[in-house]
């Protein structure tokens, strides 16, 4: 191919090599889109097409398309079938008219510089036979391409019929292709580019007052309400829970379709991170808010009742999710820094430090801490076994932070693998209680792979206690009932037996009532053992202990019996069978005995 699209020898033509074609079909698919290039290469093709047939007739008064296309370099050859008459009356007929570009030089050059295509390219080509024969006939005449070598095919094949003859089939491309002028097409480029330079300026407007608001400090709240302010568009600020943070533009009754809908949302596509949901009732469009590359909280606009969104909602959603990541981070170490203090506060009472000048920091907390006191211990747990370590402070962090939505007065403090925490029983101790059990069922919806339990200490009201309510705390947490929440105070005699007694007594009181069953290194004598301290724990009934040792009744029953013959006593006799029950839970909560291995 001679790598030149137009001949000079063409009056008021100019010469164009393949390559300067490629740089305008460049330059166009950068600033108006692959879409828009096609209907503007198309009637450039099809002006020139005009005007080559319009000097050709003055010349010899008969157009030779195909030989025209080959001539100027278009394309090496063109097969032409079929005919285009002319009627008496004036009417024009494509009678089954189609043909093909042989090496076309537009397909050529798509191949090269863009690899192979989804759909036909040679919409120059097709211009300038549309315009040349347009032009000849007087009627519009339109060529299109149903081949292509760029996409594949064998050949460059086209079909040319009349435009309203295209309409039913292909009106979406003839729209394109008539759509306007060149220079029209130029002017809307140009308006586009000012309409995005203008919204460019909105959203730089937009962020830079948001920002503004995070420097002065303002909460969350003010800046979703500000941002709401100016777009008009209901905004819901949720943590990766699915717990509002904030809210602006929702009606009660909006928020309960969102949380009875969220299930029946179903994505439709994401735009620059950020996702379109569809619902029955509402569209959602949602951003993930971000830091350090971690999802902390999702931002998200909604539209009701047919609200249209806007093509540019998803820039402004952007802009509102960066910057509350930026209050998040604010108020992140806020908190952190509150918490610091205030763990400082109990790890000061833990090791002893400085505790008669303690109570003049209370002025600092954010709540009114006053006695009687109380003390805890939480355990925190896996419920499956997994390679991972529990981050305790993590989720020292995460049970201040509910804690702090309850307006619990308490500060916590990590005490080795568990949490210690201080609390101050202004109010009712039951009601507390309740809180606190549902602050940590909250805790475990949030980490379904954590368990949790809490032993809370007696109150008092001097520091100088707070040794003892440790003690009391660690006793009540250890004590083997499988509860969320045991109370020392509720465990009687057994917590003061741990808590007063040291560890040789303990074993010495054990040793004497076990005897030989005191030896756990012996499997047989530790499932004896398990087998009494679950019968003792069912209070003796046969069924319950069967159906948890998965024996037989005679089987339990063989068991009993040997365990009486072994510590030469009745089980019958009430007080014997409570002592016992009492020196194997304390054996329990000394950590001087433990089943985990029959209760898996």
């Amino acid at each position: 191919m001679s790598g030149v699209v137009f001949d000079s020898r063409e009056s008021k033509n100019i010469l164009m090599s393949a390559n300067a074609f490629h740089t305008l079909k460049n330059n166009l698919y950068n600033n108006i889109g692959s879409y828009k290039t096609k209907g503007f290469l198309f009637r450039f093709g099809k002006e020139f097409g005009m005007e080559s047939a319009k000097n050709k007739l003055q010349e010899k008064g008969k157009v030779h398309v195909g030989k025209r296309h080959s001539r100027l370099g278009h394309v090496k050859d063109v097969v032409f079938m079929g005919e285009i008459v002319r009627h008496l009356d004036g009417t024009v007929e494509c009678k089954n008219t189609w043909g093909q570009w042989i090496e076309s030089f537009e397909a050529e050059q798509h191949v090269k510089n863009y690899g192979l295509a989804d759909e036909c390219v040679c919409h120059m080509l097709c211009g300038f036979a549309s315009g040349a024969l347009t032009y000849e006939f007087g009627e519009s005449i339109i060529a299109i391409e149903n081949k292509c070598v760029a996409k594949g095919d064998l050949c460059c094949e086209f079909e040319v019929r009349l435009e309203r003859d295209w309409m039913e089939e292909r009106g979406e491309l003839i729209h394109l292709y008539q759509n306007d002028n060149i220079l029209s097409e130029l002017e809307m480029t140009y308006d586009a580019l000012v309409h995005h330079k203008q919204m460019l300026e909105k959203i730089s407007m937009f962020q830079g007052e948001l920002t503004q608001k995070v420097t002065e400090k303002h909460s969350m709240d003010e800046i979703v309400e500000a941002a709401y302010g100016l777009l008009n568009i209901p905004i819901l600020i949720e943590d990766v829970h699915g717990n509002a943070l904030s809210q602006i533009g929702l009606t009660e009754e909006q928020q309960q379709l969102i949380g009875s809908g969220k299930a029946k949302l179903s994505h439709v596509n994401d735009k620059h991170n950020v996702s379109v949901y569809e619902g029955g009732a509402y569209t959602k469009l949602t951003a993930p808010v971000l830091i350090n590359k971690k999802n902390y909280a999702t931002c998200s606009f909604f539209y009701f009742d047919g609200q249209q969104m806007d093509d540019n909602d998803h820039l402004f959603l952007g802009r509102i999710s960066t910057v509350v990541s930026l209050c998040i981070l604010y108020e992140e170490a806020q908190f952190e820094e509150q918490q610091r203090m205030r763990s400082s506060l109990l790890e000061r009472l833990i090791h002893n430090r400085n505790i008669k000048y303690i109570e003049s920091y209370y002025k600092f907390l954010p709540f009114k801490f006053q006695p009687p006191f109380s003390t805890g211990i939480i355990s925190v747990k896996k419920k499956k076994s997994t390679n991972g370590i529990i981050d305790i402070h993590d989720q020292m962090t995460q049970l201040a932070k509910v804690a702090r939505e309850w307006d619990l007065p308490c500060i916590f403090a990590v005490l080795g693998e568990e949490i210690a925490l201080l609390n101050s029983h202004s109010g009712d101790k039951a009601d507390w209680q309740k809180k606190i059990a549902k602050i940590f069922q909250k805790l475990e919806k949030q980490n379904s792979n954590y368990s949790y339990s809490l032993g809370i200490s007696g109150t008092f009201s001097n520091f100088k206690d707070f040794e003892h309510s440790l003690k009391e705390a660690r006793v009540a947490q250890r004590f083997p009932n499988g509860k969320l929440l045991t109370d020392y105070e509720d465990l009687g005699m057994i917590g003061d037996i741990v808590k007063n007694m040291s560890i040789e007594q303990l074993q010495d009181m054990a040793k004497k009532t076990l005897k030989d069953l005191y030896n756990f290194d012996d499997p047989r004598k530790k499932e004896l053992l398990y087998s009494l301290y679950v019968y003792l724990l069912n209070s003796q009934r046969l069924k319950e202990t069967t159906d948890e040792l998965m024996l037989s009744i005679g089987g339990v029953q063989y068991r009993i019996k040997q365990i009486e013959e072994q510590l030469q006593i009745s089980l019958k006799n009430a007080s014997t069978a409570a002592y016992i029950l009492l020196v194997i839970q304390v054996l329990i909560l000394t950590d001087s005995l433990n089943f985990d291995e029959f209760a898996k």
